[in-house]
C-alpha cells in the first residue's frame, strides 16, 4: 500500500545530511507511484482487450450472417426455384393431397420447394442461418408453400407411419409463426414496410 504523507518516513540512521534524507523520501514516493501507474496500465490493457474481443465477436457474427444470406440468395436464384415457386404460389387454396398427386407438374414443384425449405429449416436450427435472414428471404413463401403442401405431407406421414417426412420444413414455418423477427408478412410486403429505408 502506498504511504501518504512525509511524517511516516523515518530519517535514515547514521545520516545527518537533510538533503540525503529528502532525496530518499522522494525516491520512495516515486517508486510507489510508478507501481500504481503500472497496475492501472495493466488494468487498462485487460479492459481494452475485453472490449476488442467483444467487438470482434460481433463483427464475426455479422459477417457470418451476411455470408449465410448470400448463400441463401444463391440457392434461390435458380431456374428450378423460380419456376417451382410460381407454380406453388398459384395452387388454389383447399387443394387436397389427391389433387396434388394427380398433377405431376404441381407435385414436382411442391417437392422441389419443400426440399429447399427442409434444408433452410435445419440450417436455422443449427444456427448456420439466422431466423431473421430466413424470415426476410423466404418467410412468405415458406408459409404459402407449407399451407399448400401440408395435406400431402400429412398423407405421406400416415402412409409411412413416421413423422420424419419434411420435419424441418414444418419446424421452420412454426418458428416463423412463433417469433416475430420481421415486420413484413403475407398482408404487408417489404415494399410497404421498408418504404422509407435509407442507405
Amino acid at each position: 500500500m502506498a504511504r501518504s504523507g512525509w511524517s511516516r518516513i523515518q530519517k535514515p540512521q547514521g545520516r545527518n545530511d537533510p538533503a540525503a534524507f529528502y532525496f530518499l523520501a522522494l525516491e520512495q514516493i516515486v517508486v510507489v507511484d510508478l507501481g500504481t501507474i503500472a497496475n492501472v496500465a495493466t488494468a487498462m490493457t485487460v479492459l481494452v482487450g475485453v472490449v476488442f474481443g467483444v467487438v470482434e465477436m460481433r463483427r464475426a457474427r455479422r459477417d457470418r450472417e451476411e455470408r449465410a444470406a448470400f448463400a441463401a440468395v444463391q440457392a434461390f436464384m435458380t431456374p428450378e426455384w423460380m419456376s417451382s415457386s410460381t407454380i406453388v404460389h398459384s395452387i388454389p387454396k383447399g387443394t387436397t393431397a389427391a389433387q396434388l398427386e394427380n398433377d405431376p407438374r404441381m407435385l414436382e414443384a411442391c417437392l422441389k420447394i419443400a426440399t429447399i425449405m427442409e434444408g433452410i429449416g435445419y440450417s436455422v436450427y443449427a444456427r448456420i442461418v439466422p431466423l431473421s435472414v430466413a424470415a426476410d428471404l423466404v418467410g412468405g413463401m415458406a408459409r404459402i408453400a407449407w399451407q399448400n403442401f401440408r395435406p400431402f405431407v400429412e398423407l405421406e406421414r400416415m402412409r409411412a407411419g413416421t413423422q420424419k417426412s419434411w420435419e424441418w420444413f414444418q419446424w421452420l414455418v412454426e418458428q416463423l409463426e412463433r417469433h416475430t423477427v420481421t415486420k413484413s408478412n403475407l398482408k404487408m410486403g417489404a415494399q410497404t414496410v421498408y418504404r422509407d429505408w435509407q442507405p
